[in-house]
């Protein structure tokens, strides 16, 4: 429900812009439309969260294959590579400096990938799989419209 209140006010701030226009602050001024929280990260530590988000949408393509060709086992290995033990590949100092509300949203990430594999292989109910596999997808868009990663020059030594 909350989520739903800052969405519609989002929604309508945005609509009082003209198209290509920034939405206007209390003052008036414009600002930038992109109102999700920046995750304030050095090029490298960007490209270890980002990467894992990519290897997110491997997994995810790789259990939408097995689902249209009923490979279950297909499935539960591809959301097993993307579970809990993945989550320790990210190092502690990178975790540290993500928002608690970001990294609970990973976690969550994580756990439903690794109920995806216990669940196809258990059971084998695509229809159960691809129910989980549309509520993953729902916890990815919900951290995207929340956060941003801002790309920073790589700072090299001279």
């Amino acid at each position: 429900m909350y989520q739903k209140a800052i969405l519609a006010s989002a929604l309508a701030t945005v609509a009082l812009a003209g198209p290509g226009e920034a939405a206007p602050d209390q003052e008036g001024a414009p600002r930038d439309p992109d109102q999700r929280q920046v995750l304030d990260l050095p090029p490298d530590e960007r490209h270890l969260v980002l990467e894992e988000m990519r290897n997110f949408l491997v997994a995810m393509q790789e259990i939408t294959a097995g689902l249209a060709v009923e490979d279950m086992q297909k499935v539960a290995d591809a959301a097993r590579r993307m579970g809990g033990q993945a989550a320790n590949e990210i190092p502690p100092r990178v975790v540290e400096k993500l928002p608690d509300t970001f990294k609970r949203l990973a976690g969550k990430v994580h756990t439903t990938f690794d109920r995806i594999a216990m669940d196809a292989e258990s059971m084998g109910d695509r229809a159960l799989s691809l129910e989980q596999l549309a509520r993953l997808q729902q916890q990815c868009v919900s951290c995207h419209a929340t956060y941003q990663i801002e790309k920073r020059p790589f700072e090299t030594a001279e």
